[in-house]
């Protein structure tokens, strides 16, 4: 490894801030296509600075201005530049964000060569000097971030009742400089001490020539099943309550302190003060008991983001029953959420809880995805100790897990082949479950495992998570219902123009960016069907992945339907209407199930013949 102070050449800090700029032009994008279709001057975000999240994003924009080229200056890139090869295989578009990432390396590199003493070419070089002397000094702490709310429903966000309340996550959003620094850190420190950590650790990795992920989990534990088919497996699931809310800073510094020891013998010509002090600066610049809590009571601080009856959720209650502290004002607890080296720190803390299972059980199965965990077992006993371990380890680390549910209540639906007196709804609504075992409903066991977005058979099917599917579900809806909105008080597009221009949105969100030329060849990034690559063609699969078409299809025919096709005004000229407009079909090309289901396989599985799938 290469020093840290030597990650900061000119180049990696001018594309870093060019992807920060590419991915906001994304989102400007999105709020663009809103503007196109309306003469409505409330989706107009040229004009309404309220469109943008908080003075946070104001002031990123201008700063990004101020440094970089302004977007009609943007150099285009050639029919070559615009697709990439994929080793073994076609080429493949650009993303959006790598598309316009390449046009403005392209447009500061020929500035920076043919016109240096260009405005924002001074004040780039200005910002990338900056940066450099201040890890060089190694004079740098973190400022403090801003603290964004987000809420949890936001369908119900001003639609609440009586003393009910809008309760948010707070998300932490770092300047530019900050960002910067804090993402070059955690690359480098990610990589240094990866190989101190276990292989049942899964989340925010950097192991040499592999990509570890939440598939890597559901492959896991497919292959842990194969190897034992004849057997019944026990499983337990565990999450932790407010885990980045929670966490304790002394205890943090301290596995980390650990780690860079031993890091610092096996590296003695490498030097990390500056890394550790950019790590405790992180630390410093927040905590939640200090600067998130105590928001709960300011008024005008839930009115800045017009959020009624805010607050964040804390388990203040829990963490006294507990008697994690004598008094918890005087601890500094819990770290920012969206901050870069958070990831990190999540993977320093539960280290020790991964290497005492480990060291403990010996052939028990267990992975843990961040703060999710899973263990399995043939032997029921083994599985509870297992379980009461890992909780009584979080308990030592002052972490609360979440309550077990471990029995069934209710009654059975009916038609259902349920035991009697129980039903599967309310354990299925438990974030900690177990020991309870994977097998068919007749042998007194729960048919579907679920983990990181996924649910497992025990005959192997594997479909979506309920709550993922309803996820999708769900913003279809929102993108219908935004469209609606904007276009409710001026529309100035044709209806076909307008379905097209939501159809292809929800394609992208779905599929990827689909062409008629690519579309049996081409690799998915940054949409839905790239987050569930290890679905098998089954009959629950097939089912859920039908209604994901048929409620995009449902969107698509709606909008069609309620837009109509008025006369419509254009600015200088007389009211014309358009013509009606040929409808397109989006079908096997586009669909989710061709992509998901038909590309992947070309076997079904037989259902299962456990039919128990409700929850």
């Amino acid at each position: 490894m290469q020093q840290f102070e030597e990650l900061f050449k000119d180049y990696d800090i001018i594309s870093y801030i060019c992807r920060v700029r590419a991915k906001l032009a994304k989102q400007r994008n999105k709020k663009h296509t809103l503007h196109i279709l309306t003469s409505n001057e409330n989706y107009n975000y040229h004009t309404q600075q309220a469109n943008l999240q908080s003075k946070y994003e104001k002031d990123l924009l201008n700063l990004l201005n101020s440094i970089l080229p302004p977007r009609r200056k943007w150099k285009k890139l050639g029919e070559k530049s615009r697709l990439k090869m994929k080793k073994n295989g076609p080429r493949q578009k650009l993303s959006t964000v790598d598309k316009n990432l390449y046009s403005l390396i392209k447009t500061v590199k020929y500035y920076r060569l043919k016109e240096p003493k260009e405005t924002f070419i001074v004040k780039l070089d200005e910002f990338v000097k900056d940066i450099q002397q201040a890890i060089r000094t190694g004079n740098y702490s973190v400022s403090k971030p801003t603290i964004y709310p987000k809420a949890k429903d936001k369908k119900r966000l001003h639609e609440l009742k009586g003393d009910e309340r809008n309760t948010c996550r707070p998300l932490s959003l770092f300047h530019l400089k900050d960002r910067l620094i804090l993402s070059f850190a955690n690359n480098y420190l990610t990589r240094l001490f990866d190989k101190y950590f276990d292989e049942c650790s899964l989340a925010f990795r950097a192991i040499p020539h592999q990509v570890v992920n939440h598939h890597t989990a559901i492959r896991k534990i497919i292959e842990y099943k194969k190897q034992h088919t004849d057997t019944p497996l026990w499983v337990a699931e565990c999450d932790m309550k407010k885990f980045y809310d929670s966490v304790n800073h002394k205890l943090i510094l301290e596995q980390f302190d650990k780690l860079l020891e031993i890091a610092q013998r096996e590296k003695m010509h490498l030097k990390f003060d500056i890394c550790r002090k950019i790590f405790v600066s992180y630390l410093d610049c927040y905590s939640f008991n200090h600067d998130v809590f105590p928001r709960n009571d300011d008024l005008d601080y839930w009115k800045e983001f017009n959020i009624p009856q805010g607050e964040y959720g804390w388990i203040e209650n829990e963490i006294k029953q507990l008697g994690f502290y004598d008094d918890v004002i005087e601890e500094r607890i819990g770290i920012p959420q969206g901050g870069a080296l958070s990831g990190l720190i999540a993977n320093i803390v539960l280290n020790i809880a991964d290497n005492i299972m480990v060291n403990n059980f010996k052939d028990l199965f267990y992975i843990r995805f961040c703060d999710d965990m899973i263990i399995m077992h043939p032997d029921r006993d083994v599985c509870e100790r297992g379980m009461q371990l890992y909780k009584q380890t979080l308990e030592e680390v002052k972490l609360a897990p979440h309550e077990v549910s471990s029995c069934l209540i209710g009654e059975p639906k009916k038609g259902k082949k349920y035991m009697a007196g129980k039903s599967l709804k309310p354990f299925w609504k438990g974030k900690s479950k177990g020991p309870y075992k994977w097998d068919s409903v007749e042998n007194e066991g729960f048919p579907w495992i679920g983990f990181v977005g996924y649910e497992m058979h025990y005959d192997g099917a594997i479909r979506v998570r309920k709550n993922s599917l309803e996820k999708e579900l769900k913003k279809q809806k929102e993108i219908f219902q935004k469209t609606m909105g904007a276009i409710g008080n001026g529309q100035r597009v044709s209806r076909g123009t307008i379905a097209e221009s939501v159809i292809r949105r929800l394609i992208g969100m779905s599929v990827g960016r689909v062409e008629l030329w690519n579309y049996a060849t081409i690799v998915h990034e940054m949409c839905w069907k790239n987050g569930f690559q290890e679905l098998t063609a089954n009959s629950h699969s097939i089912k859920q992945i039908k209604r994901l078409d048929r409620g995009r299809s449902k969107v698509y025919y709606d909008l069609i339907k309620e837009c109509g096709n008025p006369i419509l005004q254009r600015q200088g000229k007389r009211n014309i209407s358009f013509e009606k407009r040929q409808i397109i079909l989006y079908n096997k090309p586009f669909s989710y199930y061709y992509h998901v289901i038909e590309r992947a396989s070309t076997h079904v599985d037989t259902k299962p013949k456990d039919d128990s799938d409700d929850k």
